[in-house]
């Protein structure tokens, strides 16, 4: 629509409206695709058991004590009905174990959303690289049925 045009017809106003509707109307299909995948995965974590955090071995230290070192490895433990996590955060690596070694894969998530993903090998230990400071979390699947998801956490 030209907004210099004055239009003195209301049908050519009409007309012209009506292509306007119609072509704001065809929406590509990729993108309609898109976005129906996108509103499919608003759920995604409700079939996710989640896991809280147990044991933190940073709020753990001696009273008096102003804070951990800085080259000290931080120990977490997070809890589930049914498995624990047990995660060592070290200075480049993040190592971890499942019990019961159950679980196949591993998804270390960053809140810029990032995703790294690791195997579990038979005796439920995982390595990964430790990414740079800021929220994660951990998900864990198991073939294609429903996993857990560990709360976030800031490192």
């Amino acid at each position: 629509m030209d907004p210099d045009v004055w239009h003195n017809d209301d049908e050519a106003l009409v007309q012209e409206l009506r292509e306007a509707v119609a072509a704001r109307a065809s929406v590509p299909d990729h993108a309609m695709e898109s976005a129906k995948a996108a509103f499919d995965w608003r759920y995604v974590d409700d079939e996710l058991e989640l896991l809280t955090l147990s044991y933190d071995s940073l709020l753990a230290g001696s009273p008096g004590v102003r804070g951990p070192a800085l080259d000290t490895t931080r120990m977490l433990v997070f809890d589930g009905e049914q498995l624990t996590i047990d995660l060592e955060l070290g200075a480049e690596m993040l190592m971890g174990q499942i019990v019961p070694a159950r679980l196949d894969r591993v998804f270390l998530e960053c809140a810029d959303r990032r995703t790294v993903e690791c195997h579990v090998d038979d005796a439920g230990f995982f390595l990964l690289r430790r990414p740079d400071r800021g929220p994660i979390r951990l998900k864990c699947q198991h073939g294609e049925g429903a996993g857990v998801v560990t709360e976030w956490i800031t490192i």
